[in-house]
């Protein structure tokens, strides 16, 4: 690879040498960004964020290396091979996690002028888009067992512009967490949906609930679903146990923190995950910050709240929460 050394700066130069100069730079600056969207790439293709100690792809560019999230839209676009960089700015204007795909895709058949006329109109809110489109929601984070598992939605072009809208708007009004893709959009969709139903409420509780099956001899676990059990890693139950109503035969059933605390903990954190940077409000659950088995209490002070994707993270890499995440508000 290249490598450009910069003109130092000074000024009252001659106007051709310091053209010649910003000509320079703007090369080196190119290059560079080039060079900087292989490496993000190579972050995210391994998924060494997680090696790096955070649950998301996001998480490690907002909080590690300081990028706004217009930055990490334009370093996501060119991550995937499709467009260049000029493109990618285009599109981290207006691409979000969950449109992400559907803009590097308009992109990579589009023309320049034309793809910055659709920016545009799409943040006039008046977006373009094809006769019909298919989604795809395909998450691969935390990773369990089992393969992760595909959910194709198929619509109009009315109703992905409703989508394209309403995933906007929700982005604009603060309500979607820092890495989330279009999985937990649709899930977090779907818990405000039940929510809404105050028959359904459940007092301090999960508002569904799902039943893990393990195994009492080898403790292998697996989740019944309607496309046949999916096997749970071993780091995903413990997360899942941390926090759950345990049932054996012949016993009735036990949580594994009192409901009056975990409601404690859950209002002392606002009800938010309390992973620096994540902040999300969806699919909360309580660790233990000192496990039960090293000797940990289910008393308040021993308690952070999660979501489930850095829970899982956590126990994944060792049952441990960095002090600055302790009561994070």
């Amino acid at each position: 690879m290249a490598t450009f050394t910069l003109p130092e700066f000074a000024p009252g130069l001659p106007a051709a040498r310091v053209d010649a100069s910003l000509r320079q730079v703007l090369v080196a600056r190119d290059r560079a960004h080039e060079c900087a969207a292989l490496w993000f790439a190579e972050v995210s293709r391994r998924g060494l964020y997680r090696e790096l100690g955070h649950a998301s792809l996001h998480l490690y560019a907002t909080q590690e290396l300081g990028f706004s999230d217009n930055r990490y839209h334009q370093f996501k676009a060119v991550e995937s091979g499709d467009i260049g960089w000029t493109k990618a700015q285009q599109v981290a204007r207006v691409a979000t996690e969950a449109t992400q795909a559907v803009w590097v895709a308009k992109a990579a058949t589009t023309g320049r002028r034309e793809l910055e006329q659709q920016v545009r109109q799409a943040r006039e809110r008046r977006p373009r888009v094809p006769a019909a489109a298919q989604l795809a929601f395909d998450r691969v984070e935390p990773p369990v067992a089992d393969l992760p598992v595909t959910i194709n939605l198929r619509g109009d072009g009315v109703r992905l512009a409703r989508y394209e809208s309403l995933v906007e708007k929700a982005h604009k009004l603060g309500l979607v967490p820092a890495g989330a893709d279009r999985f937990d959009l649709v899930l977090a969709a779907l818990e405000c949906l039940v929510e809404s139903q105050p028959s359904e409420k459940v007092s301090h509780g999960p508002t569904a609930q799902i039943i893990i099956h393990q195994c009492p001899d080898c403790e292998r676990a697996a989740v019944t679903t309607n496309r046949g059990e999916k096997r749970v890693a071993p780091a995903q139950l413990a997360a899942l146990t941390c926090d759950a109503h345990v049932r054996r035969p012949g016993k009735p059933n036990r949580a594994t923190i009192k409901p009056s605390v975990r409601a404690a903990v859950l209002a002392r954190d606002r009800h938010r995950c309390a992973t620096p940077g994540c902040r999300s409000t969806h699919f909360l659950e309580v660790h233990h910050l000192t496990p039960r088995g090293q000797g940990g209490s289910n008393r308040a002070e021993n308690l952070i709240t999660l979501c489930s994707r850095c829970h899982g993270f956590v126990h994944e890499k060792g049952g441990t929460v960095a002090p600055a995440q302790v009561g994070a508000g």
